[in-house]
């Protein structure tokens, strides 16, 4: 018994241009063009698993993960340009195949975190703290610094990138004990706000695990700075690395 194709609504047609960015996750050129003063689209709606197999594609995409058991879901549907939707089709190889789902599983990924930051809120003081350290200029003390329980190395596994790792190990020894001054002076004026920002911290890190169970130590940390970035209204994003970074060490990331 064959799928019927469903006629995309215009509305679903937006959701996947934006999804994208408007333009095409496989050539990286723009879905649309401008004629005679207007914007004309030059995408198609593509299916990642075939809504009707061919001969070629039952043997091909053989026991394949699916992003969707019903073909015409938005989760197994993806905007492309016309040339990239045909080379897809035509033939359908399993290379491709993984990468169109690769694609997608991270877009829909990115979607559960966004919708999330509607939902997650921080203290309006974790601007003040990333624009001390966007404006600051830190030199290093020497000091050896006695603060952590648990060294970074023990909370972080293989998932996440050595570069990461030095990256978080370098933010924790230049940065943490001016954070940690700054939290003092936070909590001068207003009582309980480290407390606040810290409990907020690791509820969307509890947040992101469950909405996101796949998601590996370097993608938790990526969101959980994409998020601060967009909470304190689109500041330094490596301000935001380094807050991430002490909360790592402070055990509210990464337990």
């Amino acid at each position: 018994m064959s799928n019927e194709r469903k006629t995309n609504t215009e509305n679903k047609k937006l959701t996947l241009y934006s999804e994208v960015d408007g333009i095409c996750p496989l050539c990286n050129s723009d879905l649309m063009y401008e004629k005679g003063g207007l914007k004309e689209k030059k995408f198609e709606i593509a299916h990642i698993y075939p809504l009707n197999l061919k001969p070629n594609e039952i043997i091909v995409l053989n026991n394949v993960k699916k992003l969707s058991s019903d073909p015409n879901s938005l989760d197994n549907l993806i905007c492309l340009c016309v040339e990239c939707h045909t080379k897809f089709d035509n033939p359908r190889t399993l290379i491709e195949y993984e990468k169109l789902f690769k694609i997608k599983s991270d877009l829909i990924k990115l979607s559960k975190e966004k919708n999330l930051w509607t939902n997650s809120s921080l203290e309006n003081e974790i601007d003040d703290l990333v624009d001390f350290l966007a404006n600051t200029d830190f030199e290093s003390t020497g000091d050896i610094l006695t603060y952590n329980p648990k060294t970074i190395s023990e909370k972080t596994n293989s998932t996440i990138t050595g570069i990461t790792k030095r990256k978080i190990e370098r933010n924790v020894q230049d940065y943490f004990n001016s954070i940690n001054l700054k939290f003092i002076e936070i909590d001068k004026k207003i009582p309980t706000t480290t407390e606040t920002i810290s409990t907020q911290i690791k509820l969307h890190y509890l947040k992101l695990k469950k909405e996101i169970p796949d998601y590996n130590q370097k993608e938790i940390f990526d969101a959980m700075v994409n998020w601060l970035h967009k909470t304190s209204n689109n500041k330094s994003k490596d301000s935001c690395e380094v807050i991430i970074s002490y909360f790592i060490q402070n055990c509210e990331i990464f337990e």
